[in-house]
């Protein structure tokens, strides 16, 4: 009996379990758990633009490595400082490697992106932005440090390619240009548009087709030296697609944190201006001084002396007082430099910073391409005799557009039709009967244009050799002197990826700051 009442006892405590096991499933399923059916993929593309712009350190890069490099801000720092590096083409691994981490963190969400919208018909404005996008992010990537882990890249998931290769820049180039003739061509203003997950245009696609051939045509113009015939086929193929139009074309990305509370959703490089590094850096005397011999209205809207930068309160904007600092001095050094006034308050600070009002607003915004550079690209084809067009016209419009853009940043730097009239009275175009003459003037325009986009500024002084700068020649530096042509790679490259690491320089050359990359030919 106590067997059978055993046994019953039993049944009936199995068949309690089995029936408290239904419903578990259900109970276990986590209700805000993304799934296959609930994925939207467009939310990818944000991700990757505002990690673009807001990525960790990488402003760094661009900041203290590209405009020190091209001279627009100088650093009394030295080796071991953190910031502001390039004033001496000196050595920092964080900020040497910023970019290329970032970069393809970046490179793995357009990645996921691609692979699940190439072949849902919906998504194909979705897929062909991304494509652009991607574009956007290998141009700096591949123009800081040449070959690079490209066709490969973002694969590891997908193909269990956990060591890519480094792709020739002659050959990212091609895919590239390929890439954004193909993409912008498929956009379709008459598909699905994902308006909230586009947080540059909103889902326009006549601003994504404009920003396609305009990035084709910043591509194309880097090949002048290297491939000029190839050069000339992508311009003028840009050109035929339809370039910016203006300023309302420009691709930047505002913070959206005015106060700094969250570092990621502030500007990143006015963090690092108004926040991080507020003692760091000054306009360079290079670039003060081209401004203001110049009479550029700009001036007065780009500097300010802080003689304490801890303390806004200390802000003076008077003309006479300001003054850039030479490249290539430190603090042992600055004192016995013609430009050291050792009654002057602030001391070392007695040099124009940048006018935080302007430049260095939290929720301010990052470009990246600008309609003025276009413009000033377009001047330069037209005087190579590759587009139809008047040069004249072309370099106006650019010392407009890069002008007028400034009120981007903060309305109060609106600079004045009647001021800009003045200025190209004064400094009209040279004409084309002196070419190097017509180079030097617009690359030197292109060069104020694309002050705080030091990506860009670096690439296209190597690229047009203007304006001429004069290297430092810095204790301890990375070049021996010599004006530098690219970062090295992350140290980790050597030991992670050796084989293909040991590719790429054997094809480039020495990693080191001094070897031009493809596109870079010496004249």
């Amino acid at each position: 009996m106590r067997i059978y009442k055993a046994g019953i006892a039993s049944f009936v405590l199995i068949a309690s379990l089995a029936a408290c096991d239904k419903g578990f499933e259900s109970l276990n399923k986590d209700p805000n758990a993304v799934t296959g059916d609930r994925f939207n993929p467009a939310y990818l593309l944000a991700s990757a633009q505002l990690q673009t712009a807001k990525n960790g350190g990488e402003a760094n890069t661009g900041l203290f490595y590209c405009e020190g490099f091209v001279q627009h801000f100088a650093s009394l720092s030295n080796v071991g400082i953190f910031n502001f590096h390039g004033d001496k083409y000196v050595y920092h691994k964080g900020n040497n490697e910023a970019l290329w981490f970032a970069s393809y963190d970046i490179v793995k969400l357009l990645q996921d992106l691609i692979q699940n919208t190439q072949e849902v018909v919906e998504y194909n404005n979705l897929l062909q932005m991304s494509r652009i996008w991607r574009t956007v992010v290998f141009q700096r990537l591949t123009d800081l440090y040449g070959d690079v882990p490209y066709s490969e890249a973002g694969l590891a998931f997908y193909q269990h390619i956990y060591k890519p290769k480094y792709d020739s820049q002659k050959f990212i180039y091609e895919h590239m240009l390929a890439e954004l003739e193909d993409a912008t061509a498929k956009l379709n203003s008459d598909m699905p548009l994902y308006p909230s997950a586009d947080i540059v245009y909103d889902g326009d696609i006549q601003k994504w087709k404009r920003l396609g051939y305009s990035m084709m045509l910043r591509l194309g113009m880097r090949l002048s030296k290297v491939e000029p015939e190839n050069a000339k086929l992508w311009v003028q193929k840009a050109y035929n697609g339809g370039v910016f139009e203006s300023n309302d074309d420009n691709l930047f990305i505002r913070g959206t944190d005015a106060e700094g509370t969250i570092e990621a959703l502030s500007n990143a490089d006015s963090w690092v201006l108004s926040v991080s590094t507020r003692e760091g850096g000054k306009i360079s005397k290079t670039f003060f001084d081209f401004l203001k011999n110049h009479h550029d209205p700009r001036l007065k809207h780009t500097v300010a002396v802080y003689t304490n930068p801890m303390d806004i309160t200390t802000k003076n904007t008077d003309p006479a007082i300001q003054k850039g600092l030479p490249n290539g001095l430190d603090r042992n050094t600055l004192m016995a430099d013609p430009s050291y006034d050792p009654d002057a308050p602030g001391q070392e600070h007695q040099y124009s910073g940048i006018n935080r009002d302007v430049y260095g607003k939290l929720d301010g915004p990052r470009m990246f391409i600008t309609h003025g550079e276009v413009a000033l690209l377009l001047a330069e084809a037209t005087v190579r005799g590759w587009i139809g067009g008047n040069a004249a016209e072309y370099y106006g419009t650019g010392v407009r557009s890069a002008m007028k853009n400034l009120s981007i940043y903060d309305p109060s730097a609106l600079i004045s039709d009647a001021e800009i009239n003045e200025y190209l009275a004064e400094n009209p175009f040279v004409g084309t009967q002196d070419l190097p003459a017509a180079f030097e003037q617009i690359n030197t325009q292109y060069w104020a244009a694309t002050f705080m986009n030091g990506y860009e500024a670096f690439a296209n002084v190597r690229r047009s050799g203007y304006p001429r700068l004069i290297p430092v020649n810095y204790p301890d530096n990375e070049t021996g002197g010599l004006f530098p042509r690219r970062l090295r790679y992350p140290e980790n490259e050597a030991v992670l990826n050796t084989d293909h690491y040991k590719e790429a320089v054997a094809r480039q050359g020495t990693d080191n700051y001094i070897t031009r990359l493809w596109w870079d030919k010496e004249d």
